[in-house]
Parts: C-alpha cells; structure tokens; sequence
C-alpha cells in the first residue's frame, strides 16, 4: 500500500519479501551485508580491516570457532536467517531503512490493526527524464500481474492482450508474460508501447492509462533507481534544502 506522500506500508511478510527481491535483484552488495549480519544474525561477526573481499569471520553458535565467509555466502545465511526467524518490527524497519537506503518508522495500516512497517519511498519528489531507458533496458516479461491482466481484459484493449503469453501453472495459479510478439511466445527485446515523444530525445508510453503496475511503481526507491540506471531526479520539497536519506 502506497500513500500519496510516496509511503509504502510493509506487513512483517511482505517486508521480508522486498529484502529477499533486493538481495536477488542486485547481487552481492558487501558493505549491506555486513552491516546486516549482527541485526540479522545475533552472532559473533568481526570484520577485518583487509583489501581482501572474503575477511569476515562468523561464529554460528556460542561455542563453535570462527569461520571465514565470503560475501556471497553471507547473503545467503542472511536470507535464510530472515526466511526462518521472526524479528521485533522495531529491529525489522532497521533492517528495511539499512536495505533500501531509506527512512522507516513502524506503524499501523490505515483502517485496520495491522501492524507493519512504513517506507518513505521520496517517489513524491521523483520526476521521470522520459528518457525510456526503463522500457528499453530493463526486463519486466515477469512481473505482469492477475490484476493487470483482467485491466486488459477490458474492451478496446485487445491489442494488449494479443501481447500477453497465459501460462496455466495448475495450483500455483496463473503466470502472465509480457510483452511477447504476436502470435508467439518469444519476448520483444524493446518494449513495443515505447513511442517517441514530439520533444526531441524523449518517450512515452503508448498505454499509458493502462501499463502494468510494475511500471507505474519504478522506480520504487533512490536505491531502485540508482541502481537500475534510471536517469530521473529526486526534487527537494519547496523550502527543503535535502533529499534526506
């Protein structure tokens, strides 16, 4: 859920999930590990002062001997350590504020008793340099969702559709893949619905009223952004002088 200050609410599950995305999305990232391991872990972890990327030593258990890991092997005892523990809210939003570089604070879902995790996004302060090195760069066949597909579903809309390949994966439900050339199941390696805007250098979207939420929601951070090679800005609010984290 996002608000229309660009906060996204996170439930304990759904916060876990976002972690898990970034970790896969973006690799290895040595520095959010080790900041993470004693959050996440609660073990002994002594980091050496080395040029050597692999320096971390851990101990698993109170008695057990230091080990040295690498940093791909710390990212997976992170995420499984995340995967299999509870953790108090209060500890879990550090952990989201260290992961996605952003500020969080804990809290309530508006209307209901869930508790979660609010995430400032800063996407309130973000303007898009239509540049479409999303649409022309990025891989999205995945991310189609069941929502987006009944959107299309809609008359008028057909031409979407024709683009769509509808996997039926028995119990675990529908797999949509976007966007496919019509009439096969081979993905454009270019978004089709990217049109060249009349100011030079620039895009839009042919679909705009309609495209996946996958593409109304990018970036989903400054680190999202920066990370995906987005070439839109953050705006400081009238009279703020920072972008803040």
């Amino acid at each position: 859920m996002e608000d229309s200050n660009g906060k996204i609410f996170l439930t304990e599950q759904e916060a876990k999930r976002a972690i898990g995305i970034d970790f896969q999305q973006y690799g290895t990232q040595p520095r959010l590990f080790r900041e993470l391991s004693p959050l996440v872990l609660g073990q002994a972890v002594i980091q050496l002062n080395s040029t050597r990327q692999d320096d971390i030593w851990i101990k698993q258990k109170r008695n057990n001997h230091l080990r040295r890991i690498s940093d791909d092997a710390l990212g997976e005892l992170l995420w499984q350590a995340l995967t299999a523990n509870s953790y108090p809210l209060t500890l879990l939003a550090r952990i989201c504020a260290l992961t996605f570089q952003v500020k969080t604070h804990t809290g309530v879902k508006p209307g209901t008793t869930t508790r979660g995790i609010w995430i400032d996004s800063d996407m309130d302060k973000f303007r898009c340099a239509q540049c479409g090195h999303c649409c022309q760069n990025l891989a999205r066949e995945n991310e189609c969702t069941h929502e987006d597909y009944r959107r299309w579903q809609s008359p008028g809309l057909e031409h979407i559709l024709e683009r769509v390949w509808v996997q039926d994966h028995g119990p675990q439900g529908m797999k949509y893949i976007i966007w496919v050339k019509p009439g096969t199941h081979e993905v454009s390696p270019v978004c089709p619905w990217l049109v060249p805007s009349p100011e030079k250098g620039r895009f839009m979207c042919a679909i705009q009223n309609v495209k996946p939420e996958t593409c109304r929601q990018y970036p989903l951070t400054r680190k999202h952004a920066r990370m995906t090679g987005c070439r839109g800005s953050f705006k400081p609010h009238p009279g703020n002088s920072s972008h803040g984290n």
